[in-house]
């Protein structure tokens, strides 16, 4: 119809130009018509429809659901850490609840809320056994925000188990996101970013990966491309080499799951604007459990004394608990909450953040005698080792750091 109607056209106008023509004066104008010249069709074309936005799923009346301020309030209850957990596939035992993100697999590794594990709805059989024995306990379900019906799908194949204490946080991880808050991402994600496919193209994003333990440790051992960012120093020191286009992707990473380092400088860098943060919270336990590669003097077969002309102040744990038994002043430098869950017998708790500030204020705290040893551990090592030169600068030149993981029960059992 299109062509037809131009064609009607072209004869008509050229008709009454040639008509014209009879009448018009020799030499009068210089006007011409450039027949070649090809005419715009594509007012004539009707323009496709957009393709309506996929409707939210309906709330069922069997399902209890939540918000993001409510996710928000229980996450901020239980912080982000957790001394139980080893693995993605292990929720953190601590918590009084459990998170379940019910999205596929190569979806959960490259994002998903701190502390969840993963369950694929279209695998829910097969992975059910890593839902709580209890089944008391509050299990919250979330995917892909409100179109997404695989959370609450989960939900009412964890009640048909027995499960009387379900929830879906329908809004999912988009509103997650749009709230301010990081997500957590896998070791297969950081290998498919350090792979010379993804590095080496000029069509792919850049990223950056933080590494925020202390500098002898990453010295050591780190992620290939990782960049020593202690957050101990960050904020006064090393903000300003993170990306200037702060929608730029960062990850950060430390200790592993019992580790906050990674998490404080998550929240610096979200407080600093930027957009697209990411925690590795599996740090690089997880990342050398799956024989990924490691850059450092551990393995690199040669040596080199990162430490030279400072006292080497890490210990073992045999050594720790020879210190302690001998009557050394213990430092425990973990979070009020972490200590609520069992302490050494006649430790100190002074959160590292305290200490940072400003380690003279705490001097009172600490023995009179300024010879006495004193042996320092956090969860991980990592604080521990961020402190230890501190307490040391102010007089106190017999101090120590376990440098390993270690776990304290109720009645101050510890275990390493």
């Amino acid at each position: 119809m299109i062509r037809n109607f131009f064609t009607s056209g072209l004869i008509l106008a050229v008709g009454l130009f040639v008509a014209g023509c009879g009448t018009m004066e020799t030499g009068s104008s210089n006007a011409s018509v450039d027949f070649g010249k090809k005419s715009d069709l594509s007012i004539y074309k009707v323009s496709e429809e957009a393709a309506p936005e996929k409707e939210a799923v309906p709330l069922k009346p069997n399902l209890s659901y939540v918000g993001t301020d409510y996710m928000m309030q229980l996450k901020d209850s239980a912080g982000e850490v957790s001394t139980a957990r080893k693995t993605y596939d292990q929720y953190p035992s601590e918590w009084n609840f459990v998170i379940v993100d019910s999205r596929p697999a190569p979806v959960f590794n490259e994002g998903h809320i701190n502390g969840a594990i993963n369950i694929p709805d279209s695998q829910f059989d097969q992975f059910a056994s890593l839902l709580p024995e209890d089944k008391n306990k509050l299990v919250i379900f979330y995917c892909g925000g409100i179109t997404c019906e695989l959370s609450s799908n989960s939900a009412e194949k964890a009640a048909k188990l027995g499960y009387e204490n379900i929830k879906v946080y329908q809004e999912g991880l988009p509103e997650w996101k749009k709230a301010g808050n990081y997500v957590t991402i896998t070791s297969s994600y950081i290998k498919g970013l350090i792979m010379d496919a993804n590095v080496s193209r000029d069509d792919k994003p850049p990223f950056v990966i933080l590494d925020a333990r202390p500098y002898t440790k990453y010295f050591e051992s780190h992620i290939p491309n990782a960049v020593f960012a202690d957050d101990t120093l960050f904020a006064q020191k090393y903000l300003g080499t993170a990306p200037a286009n702060k929608a730029t992707e960062v990850i950060v990473y430390c200790g592993g799951f019992s580790c906050h380092k990674s998490h404080v400088v998550a929240e610096e860098l979200l407080h600093n604007g930027y957009s697209n943060v990411k925690v590795y919270s599996g740090g690089l336990p997880d990342w050398t459990a799956q024989a990924m590669p490691v850059f450092g003097t551990a393995y690199s077969g040669g040596s080199f004394n990162v430490s030279e002309g400072q006292v080497n102040r890490g210990i073992t744990p045999d050594d720790f608990m020879k210190k302690v038994d001998s009557g050394a002043f213990i430092l425990d430098v973990r979070t009020k909450d972490e200590a609520k869950s069992g302490v050494l017998k006649g430790s100190v708790n002074i959160p590292d953040s305290v200490i940072h500030a400003d380690p003279k204020d705490i001097a009172d705290q600490l023995p009179k005698d300024k010879n006495a040893v004193i042996v320092i551990h956090c969860a991980s090592g990592a604080r521990a080792a961020g402190v230890v030169n501190s307490i040391a600068d102010i007089g106190y030149p017999n101090t120590f750091y376990l440098n390993n993981a270690i776990q304290i029960a109720a009645d101050g059992k510890p275990s390493f």
